[in-house]
């Protein structure tokens, strides 16, 4: 994600909510990780909070929050069951943190649980990875300058589950460290998103081809989700 213009992305989320009316003063970024996203957002004025369930990550967004001079609350806990005392006016959920669910039923317990921490008429921006774009088994090598990373890649399409096993090995003086990790996104069928955000009282507004304002094509790998709530 290096390569990645957080700022750029920020702009971008609330051109997307300006776009519809919506002026948020209120954010709650989703699998936040480091808070890459998040903090752009409280760069803007926005009041901001990131949740994550991955408390080194989360540690390292605290330092950066520091470091930047912004204050921005961090919170340890699962998206499907979050609870905060206050709704937020805009909630978001980006690098493919939504494609990270892969239980039955699990974008329902998310719609369920946005409907509680939203505000009527707030807004509900998402990127979805179309992963089954990637039907094809493959192997992909990619060479920084201190890290050589393979990337397996396989679609499960019964399953509908993109699974990648990452093999890297990362530069540590003249040595290299080998590290593994296995990750899985699901590919969410949108006649499914759409039904499950209506039963929480919220409406598809656009699903735009990511960082376009433009309606996505069936081809489109990458595509942001607007809802908003109330409007069904």
């Amino acid at each position: 994600m290096s390569g990645v213009d957080y700022e750029g992305w920020a702009d971008y989320i609330l051109a997307a909510a300006r776009r519809f009316g919506s002026e948020p003063r209120t954010v709650l970024d989703l699998a936040c990780g480091t808070g890459s996203t998040t903090l752009p957002l409280a760069k803007r004025g926005l009041s901001a909070t990131g949740l994550d369930l991955a408390p080194a990550m989360l540690e390292i967004a605290r330092k950066k929050a520091a470091d930047a001079g912004l204050d921005v609350d961090f919170v340890e806990m699962n998206m499907l069951e979050m609870d905060f005392p206050a709704p937020f006016d805009m909630i978001v959920s980006f690098q493919d943190g939504i494609n990270y669910l892969t239980g039955e039923g699990d974008f329902d317990r998310l719609a369920a649980a946005v409907e509680k921490n939203l505000c009527e008429n707030g807004f509900f921006l998402f990127d979805l990875n179309r992963v089954d774009h990637y039907s094809d088994s493959d192997t992909t090598v990619v060479e920084l300058d201190d890290m050589y990373l393979v990337y397996e890649n396989e679609y499960r399409a019964a399953e509908r589950i993109w699974r990648i096993r990452l093999t890297g090995f990362l530069r540590e003086g003249e040595l290299y460290r080998k590290f593994e990790e296995i990750h899985e996104e699901k590919n969410h069928d949108f006649g499914e998103v759409r039904a499950a955000l209506r039963r929480h009282h919220m409406e598809i507004a656009a699903v735009w081809r990511m960082f376009y304002q433009e309606d996505a094509a069936d081809e489109t790998n990458r595509v942001l989700v607007i809802a908003r709530k109330g409007k069904n």
